[in-house]
């Protein structure tokens, strides 16, 4: 009798277990009103470039841009999403170090009759926001700046993802116009030396208009990707999607290539007298939560720099004294606009909403 009931508690403690660690490693979400896969994987997974991996998980979501409310997604745990990039960034037995090998080097560099000692490796920058979301929080264009466009697939997928490939268009206008340049270069820009034959692939999402006035702003240009020329098929370039921030689709536009650094954490933090408007979203919805890429109605002509933080205030009709609901820092600058993440909230930050000097 006491061996059936050891047995009984060890079956009941198993399951109690495997039930922990079924929790513990997954979820299940009811997606809500205005829910994207960006902002689920940001505040589940505080990664918003995570969201593939939602995607990947849950094969009942045939197209990642149309989740309803009600519909239920798998959210996995983010030690599992660590454990996973842990053993893709393992290396393989070959790579690993042999014994004794830092033992030998040391002898082989006493040998020539050098110091053994290794400076520590320097401290890697602080960044105000990783390199990923600077490149993807794109801008607002006076104008629309592709040079081309996705143009088809050999495949024949109309949502391409990366080591897709790709076919390309270009328009000979639009590149003159780019390079400013009125006759035609020498060179095409997919061979360019400084793009090493990648492109950013842009998306032109809407045109941004003032809230407050109606002014038209510009358009808001996002970075969805970037891709890489590969050949030609016959007459047509054909490229590979070597990263993506978002889905790509054909017919999105094309930029040239260049390097993208996001602004370092500033020693010491600017608040100018400057005061605006939130004009617009990453995301294009009205609401924006600590995290998430809004647009201001200022930018470099008006003083700002990169870093500076302001505060975000709300004033109704009904309550006309201002009173602070966030904070913001500005991370890319136009000549009058400007992109910021939303480092503090306490509530939803509105399009429309005041932002300043506290």
């Amino acid at each position: 009798m006491k061996k059936m009931n050891i047995a009984i508690i060890a079956s009941l403690l198993f399951f109690f277990s495997y039930a922990y660690a079924e929790d513990a490693a997954s979820e299940e979400y009811t997606v809500r009103k205005n829910d994207t896969l960006w902002d689920i994987s940001n505040t589940k997974l505080q990664d918003p470039f995570l969201w593939p991996k939602l995607w990947n998980i849950n094969p009942q979501i045939n197209n990642p841009d149309l989740i309803r409310p009600g519909d239920k997604i798998k959210i996995p745990s983010r030690e599992e999403v660590e454990k996973e990039a842990a053993k893709a960034t393992q290396p393989t037995t070959s790579e690993k170090k042999k014994p004794g090998t830092a033992l030998k080097k040391q002898e082989a560099v006493r040998a020539e009759g050098k110091s053994a000692f290794e400076f520590p490796a320097e401290e890697a920058p602080k960044y105000i926001v990783s390199k990923n979301l600077f490149i993807a929080s794109g801008w607002i264009s006076e104008t629309s700046p592709g040079i081309g466009e996705i143009s088809a697939t050999p495949s024949g997928r109309k949502i391409i993802a990366v080591n897709d490939e790709v076919y390309l268009s270009f328009s000979t206008e639009k590149i003159l116009s780019h390079l400013g340049l009125k006759d035609k270069p020498s060179l095409m820009v997919a061979q360019n030396e400084k793009s090493k034959n990648r492109f950013f692939v842009i998306k032109d999402v809407k045109t941004v208009k003032h809230p407050e006035t109606g002014k038209r702003l510009g358009r808001l240009i996002r970075i969805a990707g970037i891709l890489q020329v590969i050949g030609m098929d016959d007459s047509k370039t054909r490229a590979k999607i070597i990263s993506s921030f978002e889905d790509i689709h054909i017919g999105d536009g094309l930029l040239p290539y260049q390097e993208m650094e996001p602004p370092l954490i500033p020693t010491f933090v600017r608040t100018p007298e400057v005061e605006g408007y939130v004009v617009e979203s990453f995301s294009s919805s009205q609401m924006s939560v600590e995290g998430s890429i809004i647009f201001l109605d200022k930018g470099r002509n008006d003083g700002l720099e990169a870093g500076d933080v302001f505060s975000v205030f709300s004033m109704t009709a009904e309550s006309p004294v201002k009173r602070v609901i966030g904070k913001i820092q500005i991370i890319s600058l136009q000549p009058a606009t400007s992109a910021a993440i939303i480092t503090e909230s306490s509530q939803e930050i509105l399009i429309g909403a005041k932002w300043g000097q506290e």
